[in-house]
């Protein structure tokens, strides 16, 4: 975002109003908007640096997050033998089935505010209904009482395919749950208890790590997303500066030339002139005999 900041603002000096008063004017039009959008861009400059920095210092955390983590296992490996490896995948599993069971509750409350709105959307709609058919003995509906019947129905409709939206993710989540717990179920049954009590400190220890790591790629992927939009901000305000430069640049070569044609129409229009060593006009009569 560093790069052409500086020319464009050069372009926009350049495209000051300059010239006659209605080419001014014009110009004064087309160049109203120059100072909003070099601030937005000098506002995105900054938030891409800052976004950046902050970025470059998630990922340095992550790698030493992740370099933590792998030496931990290797310990776990070393003090457990081959039962760390053995008793992985029912751990593995038990996460898969915290993180289900979270998701679970998460479309539950999302489900329950959806069709809250939805029964709220309906009742609105009754008692728009009502209202209407107590003044049913007008012939017409007027203006007012068609947009709010029309904007109650289309609230009703809208709130419908969002409860049946959640609906159909908690459809989803809860048969994901029900996998998730059967796998877990078979895993434990395979390993045993005995295995599986030796082993859970060290794969709680495990498991704190890996929360952790989600948390640093959860914030690299939200720096990095911000990044994107605000990147995305200074270009479009580029791209409308370089679109105004070019209109401007325009609207003066049509303005030039358009004074290039009246100056040349102009001067053809003019009567001839003589020249100043021209040869002098014919006389009337012969010279006179000597």
């Amino acid at each position: 975002a560093r790069g052409g900041r500086g020319d464009m603002a050069a372009d926009a000096e350049a495209a000051a109003p300059e010239g006659p008063p209605e080419l001014a004017a014009l110009e004064r039009e087309l160049t109203q908007q120059v100072p909003s959008l070099l601030e937005a861009m000098n506002r995105a400059s900054a938030e891409v640096n800052t976004l950046e920095s902050r970025l470059g210092e998630a990922q340095d955390r992550y790698k030493k997050l992740l370099e933590q983590w792998s030496r931990l296992y290797e310990d776990l490996r070393l003090q457990h033998g081959a039962n760390i490896e053995r008793v992985k995948p029912y751990f593995d599993a038990k996460q898969v089935l915290n993180a289900a069971s979270r998701r679970v509750h998460t479309v539950v409350r999302e489900f329950s505010a959806a069709a809250s709105l939805h029964t709220q959307a309906k009742v609105e709609l009754r008692s728009i209904e009502e209202d209407l058919a107590y003044g049913a003995h007008k012939v017409a509906l007027d203006r007012d009482q068609q947009d709010g019947l029309s904007r109650a129905t289309v609230r009703v409709l809208k709130c419908q395919q969002e409860r049946d939206r959640r609906e159909q993710e908690y459809a989803r989540a809860l048969r994901e749950y029900e996998e998730a717990k059967e796998a877990s179920q078979a895993w434990h049954l395979q390993i045993g208890d005995a295995v599986i009590s030796r082993t859970l400190p060290s794969f709680r220890q495990l498991a704190h790590h890996q929360s952790t790591l989600a948390e640093e790629q959860a914030r690299i992927n939200a720096l990095t997303e911000r990044a994107r939009h605000a990147k995305a901000a200074y270009h479009t305000s580029m791209r409308e500066l370089d679109r105004i430069n070019v209109a401007v640049h325009a609207a003066r070569r049509k303005h030039r030339e358009a004074a290039g044609e009246a100056e040349e129409a102009q001067r053809r229009a003019a009567p001839p002139q003589p020249s100043a060593g021209g040869a002098a006009p014919p006389q009337r009569g012969g010279a006179p005999e000597a």
